[in-house]
C-alpha cells in the first residue's frame, strides 16, 4: 500500500478531540437523510474546512461527473467535487467534525488507513456515520432508526437487526470494521424512510439522525430551524393525501400494518412491519415527484391542491 498521508492535506488550526460525523455520497441515503442533517449543520452553525482528501485518486469522475458551465461559447466555473473534513461548534460552544464528499470509488484500504491516521492527528476517538434506508413504515408513525456498532456499550439504547445477512458493502461500513484497530470507536445509525419518500427530501429522517448524533457524541445540537422544516413538510403531505380517500385508506392499511407489527415489541418504535398489498401503495418516483411538484406550488403562491385528476400521479387506484 502506497502512504496512506498521501491521500489527504490538513491545513488550517485544527482541533483535538472532537467527535466526527460522516455523511459520504453515492452509496444509499433515502430521503437525503444524512446529507440533509450534515448540511443543516454545516449551514446553521460556524464552520470551517480542515482538510480534504485527493478526490482524483480516490473518485471515478466518469460515474458521477462533476458539473461545468457552458456560457455561449466557453466553458467555464468548472465545480470539482470535494471530500472534505470541517470543524463545526455546536450550540454549546463544542466543536466537533463533519466529514462529507463523495464516496470513494477507489482505495477503500488506503482511504481507510488515511482517514484512521488523520482522525489519530485530531485526537479523535469517536466516528459516527449517519445515512437513510427505505422501510416499509407511513409517515404518520414515529421515525425509526437502527443503530450498529462492535461497541454495544454505544448502542445500548437503540434497537438493532435480529438477523445476519451479507450486503453490498460502503466505505462506511468499511471505516466502522477498520477504524477501532486504531482505537476509534464507531457507530452507525440508519434512520428508516418510509419507501415511498425515499426519492425525494425527509426532513425527519434527517432530525432523527441529528438527535442520535447528538446523543452519542454529546453534543448540543438544537436546529430548530430542521425540526420546524420537517414539521411542515408532515402537515403539508398529510395534506395531500387527505385530498384522495385511496390515497388516505392505502396509507391506513401501512398504519395497520405497522401498528400490528409494533403490539408486543419491546422496542416498539422499530418494528418490522408486514407486507401490505403493493398495487395499494405509491411508487417511491410517484409521490416524491408529486409532492415535490406541490411544494414548488404552494411557495409560489398557486394553491395547496393538486388537479382532482391528478392525485399522486396514479396513486391508490
Amino acid at each position: 500500500m502506497k502512504d496512506p498521508r498521501e491521500l489527504y492535506e490538513l491545513s488550517g488550526a485544527p482541533v483535538h478531540g472532537a467527535p466526527a460525523l460522516i455523511a459520504l455520497t453515492g452509496f444509499m441515503d433515502a430521503g437525503q437523510a444524512a446529507m440533509g442533517a450534515v448540511q443543516h449543520l454545516i449551514d446553521s452553525h460556524s464552520s470551517r474546512i480542515i482538510a480534504r482528501f485527493d478526490v482524483d485518486q480516490l473518485v471515478d469522475h466518469r460515474s458521477r461527473r462533476p458539473l461545468i458551465t457552458y456560457d455561449r461559447d466557453h466553458y467555464t466555473d468548472y465545480q470539482p467535487m470535494e471530500l472534505v473534513v470541517r470543524v463545526v461548534t455546536d450550540d454549546a460552544g463544542k466543536d466537533f467534525l463533519v466529514v462529507t464528499g463523495p464516496e470513494p470509488d477507489y482505495q477503500w484500504e488506503r482511504f481507510c488507513a488515511a482517514f484512521a491516521i488523520l482522525l489519530g492527528e485530531l485526537g479523535c476517538t469517536l466516528a459516527v456515520g449517519l445515512h437513510g434506508i427505505p422501510w416499509g413504515a407511513p409517515h404518520t408513525r414515529p421515525v425509526g432508526l437502527t443503530a450498529h456498532s462492535i461497541d454495544p456499550t454505544l448502542i445500548a439504547d437503540y434497537p438493532t437487526m435480529h438477523d445476519k445477512m451479507q450486503l453490498p458493502s460502503s466505505v462506511e461500513a468499511l471505516l466502522e470494521v477498520r477504524l477501532p484497530a486504531a482505537h476509534i470507536r464507531t457507530v452507525g445509525f440508519s434512520v428508516h424512510v418510509p419507501h415511498y419518500l425515499a426519492g425525494g427530501e425527509f426532513p425527519a429522517g434527517s432530525v432523527r439522525l441529528v438527535d442520535a448524533a447528538a446523543d452519542v457524541a454529546e453534543l448540543s445540537l438544537a436546529v430548530p430551524d430542521l425540526r420546524s422544516a420537517a414539521d411542515e413538510y408532515l402537515r403539508e403531505l398529510d395534506a395531500l393525501v387527505a385530498q384522495n380517500p385511496e390515497n388516505a385508506e392505502a396509507i391506513g392499511q401501512m398504519e395497520a400494518a405497522y401498528d400490528q407489527a409494533v403490539a408486543g415489541r419491546e422496542l416498539p418504535s422499530e418494528p418490522a412491519p408486514k407486507p401490505v398489498d403493493e398495487s395499494q401503495i405509491p411508487s417511491g418516483d410517484q409521490l416524491a415527484a408529486e409532492f415535490e411538484q406541490f411544494l414548488k406550488d404552494s411557495d409560489k403562491g398557486e394553491g395547496k391542491g393538486f388537479d382532482e385528476n391528478n392525485d399522486f400521479g396514479g396513486f391508490g387506484r
